[in-house]
């Protein structure tokens, strides 16, 4: 099954063909290892998707039992020969299959999730090529600190993504792991064979098996939850980021503004950026479900349906949203206008003791570092009281002039040329992305998602 619509990962036909799928696959697996004949599971196996069975049927039946997968089972069973309708869904219980059969569904989502997460590292590498030796102001605590390059700020947002990547292999082997033991998890139903079907199970769905297929080990949804608030974090810290240099007072970075858009119904003037604010209003959401989700996990004895159902619906919002969110942060890559001339007047219109921190470090080689920092300081302070140029202090005091000429001062004091090792880590960095984009959508075309 391939899912491209984020909203109808979800849908009804989806999941109940997807629980449909797993009655196949357990009788498969049963008769694999010697659980039920092979002819009635060949039998099962066939029969065991909506296509078949009948979306009506089934919503006949429940309209009845009030009970899906009950449901479900007996309708398959219809569809089977005698003998086969009897093994269906032989030993496993409601929850087995609606989990399994959700996390079948939850899997072809993070593929395009993966795939998502990969192109947009593959984007931001690419800027930060393009920008790593383009300078214009860091900034720390709100204010103006010391120059960098544009590609260093776009390396960070790099590097932020692919920890994302190491938190999704994480749960993805969390989250693809089968729990699937009957009524309470201790396989009454598998004659003895509980632990070799599952691994079968397991194997044939390409999922990590467990030990003790309890109905309450519910962590293993909850690390994947986890996984995609900090999806929700990450994306919105960039975008946050974003939007603060599209701000008039900064304008460094711009949306594409289609034809006839327009900022305001009152404001003429107004050019208002779109699609960054759905972002961030995405990620803000999708952040804020680690608090519900955290709650969640804590379920009592070995089933307790009502946090079940809370982790349920957790998951199923919570996928459709990060695969919704991937796309849109996709989408504001691909609009995002870099003005990187507006960025070096920003930094040559600032303070002229911008750079004021590389004149300590080379004042520094005669007088120890905290010395020169104490003068330099001093200087900046009278500066400002006194409303005067910095520079012309520095380049008036008598120790500074003792060591450097007028042109040494302002080659020192050029904000254009202090970006520190920006450039090297910036390239450094988009090599390694190039990498990881490579990495990430290959295990997002992978049978099993590489499980481990």
């Amino acid at each position: 099954m391939k899912i491209n619509d984020p909203d109808l990962i979800f849908s009804k036909e989806n999941l109940w063909d997807s629980y449909l799928k797993v009655e196949g696959e357990l009788a498969k697996a049963q008769s694999q290892i010697g659980l039920i004949p092979k002819k009635a599971a060949a039998n099962i196996y066939k029969n065991a998707k909506l296509s078949v069975v009948g979306s009506n049927n089934i919503e006949k039946s429940f309209a009845t039992t009030k009970s899906l997968i009950l449901s479900i089972v007996q309708e398959l069973s219809k569809k089977c020969s005698r003998e086969a309708g009897g093994y269906v869904h032989w030993g496993g219980t409601t929850r087995n299959i609606i989990d399994t059969g959700r996390n079948l569904l939850v899997r072809e989502a993070h593929r395009n999730i993966l795939k998502n997460l990969s192109i947009s590292i593959k984007k931001l590498s690419d800027l930060s090529i393009k920008y790593s030796d383009i300078p214009m102001l860091g900034r720390t605590m709100g204010q103006n600190a010391v120059p960098i390059s544009f590609g260093f700020k776009v390396a960070g947002w790099i590097e932020s993504l692919i920890r994302l990547d190491s938190k999704f292999k994480h749960a993805e082997a969390s989250i693809f792991t089968l729990l699937f033991g009957g009524a309470v998890g201790a396989m009454h139903g598998f004659n003895g064979k509980g632990y070799k079907l599952t691994q079968q199970l397991a194997s044939n769905l390409g999922f990590n098996n467990s030990i003790v297929p309890n109905r309450t080990s519910l962590e293993t949804s909850i690390n994947y939850l986890l996984a995609l608030s900090f999806q929700g974090m990450i994306l919105g810290k960039i975008a946050n980021e974003i939007y603060i240099l599209m701000s008039q007072s900064i304008n460094e970075i711009s949306e594409k503004q289609t034809k006839g858009q327009v900022g305001s119904s009152t404001m003429p003037h107004k050019v208002n950026p779109v699609i960054i604010l759905q972002v961030i209003e995405e990620a803000a959401i999708l952040r804020g479900k680690a608090s519900t989700t955290i709650e969640a996990g804590m379920p009592l004895h070995e089933g307790d349906l009502r946090y079940n159902k809370i982790v349920d619906n957790l998951i199923k919002d919570s996928t459709v949203l990060s695969l919704k969110l991937s796309q849109k942060f996709n989408s504001m890559l691909n609009n995002l206008l870099i003005n990187s001339k507006q960025m070096q007047r920003n930094l040559l219109n600032e303070k002229d003791y911008i750079a004021s921190e590389n004149l300590m470090y080379k004042l520094g080689k005669y007088l120890g570092r905290q010395e020169a920092h104490d003068l330099i300081h001093l200087i900046i302070k009278k500066s400002i009281k006194n409303n005067l140029s910095a520079k012309e202090q520095f380049l008036n005091d008598p120790v500074i002039s003792k060591y450097f000429t007028t042109a040494d001062v302002e080659n020192i004091l050029n904000p254009l040329k202090y970006i520190g090792e920006s450039k090297k880590i910036s390239l450094k960095m988009s090599k390694f992305g190039i990498k990881k984009a490579t990495e990430i959508h290959a295990r997002s075309t992978s049978k099993n998602l590489l499980i481990r």
